[in-house]
């Protein structure tokens, strides 16, 4: 069936084998197969600080208006945030699509797939006008690796929408058991699906715009009884698509597993694994006259004298995750959760020099008949297109330690977060349409842009205490401590092309304290005052002599409220924050100095409510003001939308689904002067 969502129309049927019944079906992609909830011993749901994601007993509830709600507010956290449920992922979310998609329609978030929803990397994700580099990822409570030089993971790269089973989105840093390497703009947590009680095979397909093909299955092993109870499964697809700009060709892999494993009555393992390979021609622009000239989805070309051919701009990723879980309850009121885990991730591929650029003939490094120095000698090349050849290695280590003790006045919470992410970058000068022969413009120089190995050590260490001094109000002030150290050893640096060896380490104290007060069952009010933490981007060590520099940092004042009925779901919230340590650069005779500027007030309010109108019709509808401004009146800050809003029908009766979600975003600023 249609699912009409201001998207392409998507179309999906699966078969169903459940203990032996084969059941057709013409519902949305995983509207069949409903998840079955595990016992509170399921350690695979948790957010960025460790705890499970309830969000409201009417969140799980079939049929009320949080259940159904596009992105709901939780009434059991002390921050602004949103709950998007896997009632709404299985009805609305392509298995195309990435985490940024199934995250759009919640306030404040501003999102752009260009070359269709999921197919490539997304470099426009923001929440409240923070870019993606500037908030936390995580996927069941593990901070989701990113490039080492600016936090940020690829969308694309990783987990695709089928191996997610609820996404919550905090708009701010969190209390200290928060963890993470960008807190400072707020946390995007995806949860894994929770598991089967029974044996299921769930094939399942979409066909969509562009040439859009997926197919997969999920296996469901049931519960295990030769196994004390375990339970699994495993999730294999693959993609392929055209993509909406011409010749942007995504060819997808994608293999997904978990499995929990009790061992007595105290304690639970678990073991997810995650592992994904894609190849994509990709994009990487075009000017105001190409689209004249070859229409609005002009993307890459089949000419093989051009920067743009198909075949000269093709990245390859390939990346996995893994992590190995323990959960116990110690007695006494302690209990213990620690996730030891890896990931990497590996480009490879070519890029034209300037694709759909501006590149002047007369110059070699965009002639296509021209000389080059190749293995050192100077060769008259014909028909030389050239390009590069770039390589980013990263492989990541880490473990996460969460101990908590009840009392009988509330709960202590200690942890602490260890991560070390080692990589290399490389970028060769090659002749793409010479068999990528290795190039230089002159004789006796290296052939490479950039050369060096990067290394990111953190550590956090937390504490907090959630005090109850009545039923209805809980206070948790906490502590928490962030150091960060880079490394840099260059034989080239991206920028100096001199060599390098460089390492700085970025630290701070994390004060925090939230308080909740319940009016009723349903109805919470919270308010919050917390700092989050952002260490230097590697440009700053990509110079001379790097500057010594404070981390940036945020202090958000948040209040807000949220209300659950059946019939009706609110949330609205204001802040304030103060962006501290601004980072900005210069260059001074072709160096690139970087310091600490004042910085900026960011400001807004932000609202969303669902609401039940009967005969199986619901309303959804949010809206935010979202203001930010650098210190000392110099201008607003770029690419923070002004205003955003959702807004759109839900229909859901007798079996049938169909909605119809709008998104608006506002004004925003598109060149950047805090210095002015």
């Amino acid at each position: 069936m249609p699912i009409f969502n201001g998207e392409p129309v998507w179309l999906c049927h699966r078969l169903l084998l459940c203990a032996g019944t084969i059941l057709a079906s013409g519902l949305p992609c995983a509207a069949v197969a409903q998840s079955v909830p595990g016992d509170a011993k399921d350690i695979g749901t948790v957010t960025a600080n460790g705890a499970a994601p309830t969000g409201g007993q009417l969140i799980h509830t079939p049929g009320t208006a949080p259940y159904m709600a596009p992105s709901v507010a939780p009434i059991d956290v002390g921050q602004p945030a949103s709950i998007v449920g896997p009632h709404f992922i299985e009805n609305n979310i392509s298995p195309t699509q990435n985490y940024d998609e199934i995250i759009k329609y919640t306030p404040s978030v501003a999102n752009v797939a260009p070359t269709g929803p999921g197919l490539q990397q997304n470099f426009w994700e923001s929440i409240r006008g923070f870019n993606y580099k500037q908030f936390n990822t995580t996927f069941d409570g593990i901070v989701v690796p990113g490039s080492i030089s600016n936090f940020a993971p690829q969308s694309a790269a990783y987990f695709t929408s089928h191996n997610i089973g609820s996404v919550q989105v905090d708009r701010g840093p969190g209390t200290a058991s928060t963890l993470g390497y960008a807190t400072f703009g707020g946390t995007v947590a995806m949860n894994s699906k929770p598991l089967l009680d029974s044996f299921t095979v769930n094939p399942y397909g979409t066909a969509g715009s562009f040439n859009t093909l997926l197919g997969g299955v999920q296996v469901s092993s049931g519960l295990l009884p030769e196994l004390n109870g375990a339970r699994g499964y495993i999730d294999m697809s693959t993609l392929k698509s055209d993509g909406y700009p011409t010749e942007t060709t995504t060819q997808r892999n994608n293999f997904f597993g978990k499995l929990d494993v009790p061992v007595g009555d105290s304690i639970l393992l678990s073991f997810v694994g995650m592992y994904n390979s894609s190849v994509n021609r990709t994009f990487s622009g075009a000017q105001l006259g190409q689209f004249a000239v070859f229409g609005p989805n002009y993307g890459l070309n089949n000419n093989p004298l051009s920067q743009a051919y198909k075949n000269y701009n093709v990245d390859t990723y390939t990346t996995d995750f893994e992590y190995i879980g323990v959960k116990s309850d110690l007695g006494d009121g302690w209990k213990l959760d620690n996730k030891t885990y890896t990931a990497s991730y590996y480009r490879r591929g070519t890029d034209a020099k300037s694709p759909n650029g501006t590149l002047n003939p007369s110059d070699p490094a965009g002639n296509l008949n021209g000389f080059f120095y190749v293995n050192g000698v100077k060769t008259l090349l014909n028909n030389a297109v050239p390009g590069r050849d770039p390589q980013a290695d990263f492989r990541d280590w880490g473990n996460i330690l969460r101990l908590t003790k009840d009392t009988d006045i509330g709960q202590a919470r200690v942890g602490m977060w260890t991560d070390y992410n080692a990589g290399i970058n490389r970028r060769t000068n090659i002749i793409v349409s010479q068999n990528n022969v290795v190039y230089t413009n002159k004789a006796n120089v290296s052939p490479y842009d950039y050369n060096y190995k990067t290394d990111l050590t953190t550590l956090q260490p937390y504490l907090e205490f959630a005090f109850k001094p009545l039923p209805e109000l809980t206070i948790t002030p906490g502590l928490k401590y962030t150091s960060t150290t880079r490394g840099l050893n260059a034989t080239i640096n991206a920028t100096t092309k001199q060599p390098a060896n460089f390492s700085k380490t970025y630290d701070a104290l994390q004060p925090s304290i939230e308080v909740q007060y319940a009016l009723t069952e349903n109805w919470n009010t919270y308010a919050q005052v917390a700092t989050g933490f952002l260490a230097p981007p590697l440009g700053v060590l990509q110079t001379t002599a790097p500057q010594a520099l404070n981390p940036q940092q945020t202090v958000n004042y948040q209040i807000g409220t949220a209300y659950q009925t059946e019939a009706l779901a609110l949330g609205a919230d204001l802040y304030y924050i103060n962006f501290n340590n601004f980072i900005s650069s210069k260059t001074v005779n072709g160096t690139i100095l970087y310091s600490n500027s004042a910085g900026a007030i960011y400001s807004g309010a932000e609202a969303e409510g669902m609401a039940r109108l009967g005969e199986g019709l619901s309303l959804y509808a949010n809206g935010s003001i979202n203001n930010a401004y650098y210190s000392g009146n110099r201008g607003q800050v770029v690419a923070v939308p002004n205003r955003i809003a959702a807004i759109g029908p839900i229909f859901e009766r007798d079996g049938f689904y169909a909605s119809w979600l709008t998104k608006y975003v506002g004004n925003q600023y598109g060149q950047d002067l805090p210095n002015a």
